[in-house]
C-alpha cells in the first residue's frame, strides 16, 4: 500500500508542479491557457472519483478498479509527454487524465480498507499516507532534474511510467489479500 501511494502520488506531484511550465515549454500556450488546463485536470479528477464511486460500489475487485484506471491515466499521460498532439489536444487529453485517474480512487481506498487487518486500521492508514507525503516530497526533486534540464516531455513520460508502476503495486496488494483472506 505504502508503494502505490507513492509512485501514484509522484505523478500528480508532477502535474501538479510542473504541467503548467511543461505545456508553456512544449507548446508556447498561455500561462492562462496552462493553468486553465491544471485546473481543469483537477476539476476531471473530481468528476472521476464521483463516478468512481458508483463503480467502486458495484464491483468487487477494487484492485483491479485502480489498475485500469491508473493504467488509463498513463497512456494518456504518455501521449501528452510525446509531444505529436497539438496544443488544445494536449490540453484536453491532460483534462481527460484526472477523470480517468480520479475513477480509481474510491477503489483505491476500497483496496486499502480490504488490505488492512483488523485492529491494524490506524497503523495501515499511517504507513499508506507517509507514502503519499513521501511521493509529495520526492517528486520535485526527481523530476526537477528533467525540468532544469529542458527535458519536458520526458518529464511527462517519466511520471506515466512511474503511474504505470503504481498499476503493479495495486495489483500486488490486491494478490496479497486474496491470499490472506483465502
Amino acid at each position: 500500500c505504502f508503494g502505490f501511494f507513492l509512485l501514484s502520488t509522484m505523478t500528480l506531484a508532477v502535474v501538479q508542479s510542473f504541467s503548467v511550465s511543461i505545456l508553456k515549454a512544449m507548446h508556447g500556450i498561455s500561462f492562462e491557457a496552462a493553468t486553465l488546463t491544471l485546473t481543469a485536470y483537477m476539476l476531471s479528477g473530481a468528476v472521476g472519483m464521483f463516478i468512481g464511486g458508483f463503480i467502486a460500489a458495484k464491483v468487487a475487485n477494487s484492485d483491479r478498479v485502480v489498475a485500469m484506471a491508473m493504467a488509463a491515466g498513463a497512456l494518456l499521460l504518455a501521449l501528452c509527454g510525446i509531444g505529436v498532439l497539438g496544443a488544445t489536444a494536449t490540453m484536453v487529453v491532460l483534462s481527460i487524465t484526472g477523470f480517468a485517474v480520479g475513477i480509481g480512487g474510491p477503489s483505491r481506498d476500497m483496496m486499502i480498507k480490504k488490505a488492512t487487518p483488523k485492529g491494524a486500521t490506524g497503523r495501515v492508514y499511517g504507513l499508506v499516507y507517509s507514502g503519499l507525503d513521501t511521493g509529495f516530497a520526492i517528486s520535485p526533486v526527481v523530476f526537477g532534474v528533467f525540468m532544469d534540464h529542458g527535458w519536458y516531455g520526458a518529464t511527462l513520460l517519466g511520471a506515466a511510467l512511474v503511474l504505470l508502476l503504481s498499476v503493479i503495486a495495486a495489483l500486488g496488494v490486491g494478490q496479497r489479500t486474496t491470499r490472506a483472506s483465502a
